[in-house]
């Protein structure tokens, strides 16, 4: 049975349906992948803003600590002279060394 001309358009139009169906069936595993990436950087959004806000806590934190240390260190210097200042006073009062 010869082709007729309308057989070979329509075998034509069906190769070029059948590419058109390859390629949107591509475009929605891509576009699948890119919904998935988005989720993606979402997380990633989200946790380095949770990071960002830990670090700027952490610096207040260790700025803190460190205002800490030196009112520390202050009052030891503080009682550390005045019982040095103590003995001295001890010592010139009663005549130990004299």
């Amino acid at each position: 049975m010869p082709e007729t001309k309308e057989m070979e358009e329509m075998k034509e139009f069906m190769n070029v349906l059948t590419d058109v169906k390859v390629s949107m069936a591509e475009l929605n595993g891509k576009i699948d992948q890119l919904t998935d990436m988005k989720e993606t950087v979402e997380k990633t959004k989200k946790t380095a803003s949770d990071a960002d806000y830990r670090s700027k806590e952490n610096e207040k934190d260790i700025e803190t600590i460190q205002n800490n240390n030196r009112r520390l260190m202050i009052a030891l210097i503080t009682m550390i002279g005045a019982f040095v200042f103590q003995i001295l006073y001890f010592l010139l009062t009663f005549g130990i060394g004299a």
